[in-house]
């Protein structure tokens, strides 16, 4: 069973698989606004109340980004959103 990620902004939810990016379905399915979508401009932050377990881990850059904006611990980039391996199901959920 699929991860079911929620976007709370937009009143919508959808399915991610295991290792997946949520890039794609987060630019096409909500009105979140991205920028670089490389993890640089720090455009795309959100909070993620639900769920964090189940992304991968921030990435070197992405903390950094995350760190210079002097973020809560709970907020993440967008667009370096991905599925954990080795997670088939729960749920996340976002909001910008």
């Amino acid at each position: 069973m699929p991860v079911k990620v929620t976007v709370k902004n937009d009143n919508l939810s959808f399915e991610a698989g295991e290792n997946e990016s949520l890039l794609e379905q987060l630019k096409e399915k909500t009105s979140m606004l991205f920028g670089c979508e490389k993890g640089y401009c720090g455009v795309c932050v959100c909070h993620i109340p639900k769920g964090a377990d189940l992304l991968a881990e921030k990435s070197p850059e992405e903390a950094e980004v995350l760190d210079g904006m002097a973020a809560h611990p709970s907020q993440r980039l967008a667009c370096k959103l991905k599925i954990k391996k080795g997670k088939t199901e729960g749920e996340i959920i976002i909001e910008y």
